[in-house]
């Protein structure tokens, strides 16, 4: 048994929050639950349920491990050894989240990057660190021979880049912008689609929206409204040729991932968690060329640092991209198999459980 506390949503938080319950209960696994908010997931959720009744019965020895920030790691039920799993994308930390994160007996990260970050910082609790990388539901994330049908009759000399994730500077959204207009002309068949409400910045979303807009490549430009479901995000990305990532930093960027699994490369920096799973034999890699503070109200203030990047490298690498379809190359194929077949979430059970 163990006891688990963490979100159910659609952000990010919340979607590992969600994964890592139900392998962890398809593994054979009894997993009290103990809700960070209300549980909000769209489909049965009657594995959510019958856990949260488990916790008003829950082992006070057994381990508990808490998904979460790591400014606010310090609550567990019961007694037993307390894991935190905090996902950051910062490379220092503050005197706040340097006590949360020496507070408990473990901790659990998604890469070695966040490993060495933890190292640097001064932060190895009493049983260590272990890297425990996230995964992606191929029963849900799959390459649809249907949809990939429609989508070479429909775009075979088209080129669709996806972005998905909140309006943030973090990342990239500024370069992305520039880059996608210094790469490509209106006469040229491309598009970018873009998924990325961010409910904690009210009217600025707007902003970002009429700045997209309003740039030369406007009108190839597509804003999506966010979905409700994965089953959804998954039959979008089957639709699409690739996704873009020009992050400064990511805890771990779920998306490349679940496009990986659709049969979908991405153009992404070659910086921080996600460098776990993505390399360049499975993507499009955009170097970093240094480190800056990081800035964007209210979330950093300049407490750490992110990577920079060249705009221009990020244009040739959108460039790079529609010339990999356009010319039926193949080569990131067997790398993206091969990812895909390691980093799932019963391989993330299985890795917790020799944590455990």
């Amino acid at each position: 048994m163990v006891n688990l506390v963490a979100p159910i949503n659609q952000l990010g938080y919340g979607v590992v929050g969600y994964n890592v319950l139900k392998a962890l209960q398809e593994a054979g696994h009894d997993v009290s639950y103990f809700p960070l908010g209300q549980p909000s997931w769209v489909g049965d959720l009657s594995n959510v349920k019958s856990a949260i009744e488990k916790a008003k019965n829950f082992d006070k020895t057994k381990p508990s491990i808490r998904i979460w920030h790591q400014n606010d790691l310090a609550m567990f039920p019961g007694g037993g050894k307390r894991i935190g799993w905090p996902i950051f994308e910062l490379d220092r930390f503050d005197e706040q989240e340097k006590l949360h994160l020496s507070s408990v007996d473990q901790l659990f990260v998604c890469s070695a990057w966040a490993r060495q970050i933890l190292y640097d910082n001064g932060i190895n609790p009493p049983l260590g660190i272990k890297v425990i990388p996230l995964g992606v539901d191929k029963s849900i994330f799959f390459k649809d021979d249907g949809a990939m049908r429609q989508r070479a009759y429909w775009t075979r000399e088209k080129t669709v880049f996806i972005n998905v994730g909140k309006w943030e500077v973090r990342k990239g959204h500024n370069e992305l912008l520039e880059a996608f207009n210094k790469a490509f002309t209106p006469e040229d068949n491309v598009e970018l689609w873009m998924m990325n409400s961010n409910p904690f910045i009210g009217n600025r979303n707007e902003e970002w929206k009429g700045k997209y807009l309003s740039s030369p490549m406007g009108e190839s430009i597509r804003l999506l409204p966010r979905v409700d479901s994965q089953q959804e995000l998954a039959a979008i990305f089957n639709t699409v040729d690739f996704g873009v990532f020009p992050a400064h930093a990511e805890g771990w960027n779920l998306e490349p991932l679940e496009l990986m699994a659709c049969g979908v490369p991405s153009v992404v920096t070659n910086y921080s968690g996600h460098t776990e799973y993505l390399n360049a034999t499975n993507s499009f890699l955009v170097e970093p060329i240094g480190m800056e503070e990081a800035h964007e109200a209210p979330w950093f203030h300049g407490q750490g640092n992110w990577c920079r990047f060249n705009v221009d490298a990020l244009a040739d690498a959108m460039k790079a991209a529609r010339d990999y379809k356009q010319n039926d190359q193949t080569h990131l194929e067997a790398g993206i198999k091969e990812t895909v077949e390691k980093f799932t979430w019963a391989n993330t059970v299985k890795l917790i459980e020799e944590a455990l």
